[in-house]
């Protein structure tokens, strides 16, 4: 006799052609977001997903802007609960990230216009995070179409600005300021098919070391010794560029120190129980984003900035960080003669800065439903692991929702560069797994 489940199951399978053919139309939807907050074009997508949530026959759909123009609305398609069940979030954004000019290059197919092709969906936001909206929205159109009768409510969350970091403000936190809070969420974003119980937080720095400017031809007064009564080093002039490379070889130093003092099972560890997730060891980062230098075409270079991004570990607070880089760089610069009297400026935090969700334990109710689910339609055990890089999780587990990710794809997966891609089985994976854990969760 074949379960609820097991017909949800093989519902979905059934799907399969329509549940691609909608995420192929998703990607075609320019739901660009370049990252600077308020720029965000994510109206006419969100408008489909709206209409998309009413044709599917959600009980209620909420559809609301809250940033100033009121183009940039939320959708949250609601499966009202008929008794006293737990509910659920599912969470995902819509916007994505732009294709420049010089990727577009690289890329094989147009990223506007998803193409299929060796299992995969190829086009930008496959992975992130169309993918796993499209996993989200048919577990929960699977579970309508089956007239099956949830006892808690189950919210459907498609959510702006989360590319430029407006989680915080216009986007996934909008949604709890606007009521929708439940005991257990996911996050859908791309992690191949593992549920993610933390991430670390990321912020940047810059450190701008002064020189001092002087002629080109008199660089060899200021980098060679002269002989007595002629002037030589600082007191013609200080190459910055020259001044910097101690310090970018220092934050290499530190990068590898950091990695060998903060290790863990779970995140940048190979996961639990057993390490097999593919994000790769030394998690724990500080990439040089931009290097410039030179004030003049002709003149010894008198300035030089370095930005970096910083990825630390969730269980550190950022602070704690910033003191030790600030106490380093002071450290080297007193060895210098010229740094001693003219100190580099260090800054910190700058451009951005994103904090760590707060992890889940591996034994919350939530994991165990999800974890559960995912071995029902995969048969293997669930791989338990720790997200990479920065999310919405954030704004949601700050708001006391427990809140883990999951999704289709994976952050190897092209994303934010060219030939974006998600694997179609995975998709296909993530939306059975979604709908059994609702089955079981809500109920």
């Amino acid at each position: 006799m074949t379960s609820t489940k097991e017909k949800v199951i093989r519902d979905i399978d059934e799907k399969k052609e329509e549940i691609i053919d909608f995420l192929c139309q998703f990607i075609g939807f320019k739901s660009i977001n370049p990252g600077i907050p308020g720029k965000g074009e994510e109206l006419e997508a969100q408008n489909w997903v709206r209409d998309q949530f009413k044709k599917f026959g959600f009980d209620k759909v909420d559809y609301w802007s809250v940033d100033p123009e009121n183009r940039r609305p939320n959708v949250v398609g609601i499966v009202e609960g008929k008794g006293k069940g737990k509910s659920l979030i599912f969470n995902g954004h819509c916007d994505v990230v732009p294709v420049t000019e010089n990727e577009l290059k690289r890329w094989t197919v147009d990223p506007w216009k998803a193409t299929t092709k060796k299992g995969r969906v190829y086009g930008r936001g496959a992975s992130d995070v169309k993918g796993g909206l499209t996993s989200m929205i048919w577990a929960t159109k699977a579970l309508i179409d089956s007239g099956i009768s949830l006892k808690g409510d189950l919210y459907i969350e498609s959510v702006v600005g989360e590319e430029s970091q407006e989680g915080e403000t216009i986007g996934t936190k909008a949604t709890v300021d606007r009521g929708y809070r439940a005991p257990f969420a996911v996050v859908c974003e791309p992690t191949n098919c593992e549920i993610h119980v933390k991430s670390p937080g990321v912020f940047f720095f810059e450190l701008i070391i002064p020189g001092k400017e002087a002629h080109t031809s008199a660089r060899n007064q200021v980098i060679f010794p002269q002989r007595y009564g002629i002037p030589c080093g600082k007191e013609v002039g200080v190459d910055a560029i020259a001044k910097a490379v101690p310090f970018i070889e220092l934050f290499q130093k530190l990068e590898t120190q950091w990695n060998q003092r903060w290790r863990d099972k779970i995140l940048g560890g190979g996961g639990y129980p057993d390490p097999i997730d593919q994000q790769g060891i030394g998690l724990f980062t500080i990439n040089p984003s931009f290097i410039e230098g030179g004030t003049y075409l002709g003149s010894v270079p008198g300035y030089c900035k370095l930005t970096y991004c910083v990825w630390y570990p969730s269980w550190l607070k950022d602070e704690d960080i910033w003191k030790e880089l600030k106490e380093h760089v002071q450290a080297l610069a007193s060895t210098d003669d010229w740094l001693r009297g003219n100190p580099p400026e260090f800054n910190v935090p700058v451009l951005q800065r994103w904090r760590p969700m707060k992890e889940v334990a591996v034994n919350h109710p939530g994991v165990k439903s999800l974890s559960a689910a995912y071995e029902k339609v995969s048969g293997k055990k669930a791989v338990i692991a720790g997200f990479k890089a920065v999310a919405d999780p954030t704004f949601l587990s700050e708001e006391g929702i427990p809140t883990v990710l999951f999704g289709p794809g994976s952050l190897s997966s092209g994303i934010h560069g060219p030939d974006e891609h998600v694997p179609i089985d995975q998709v296909i994976k993530c939306t059975k797994t979604l709908a059994v854990m609702a089955m079981d969760w809500c109920s």
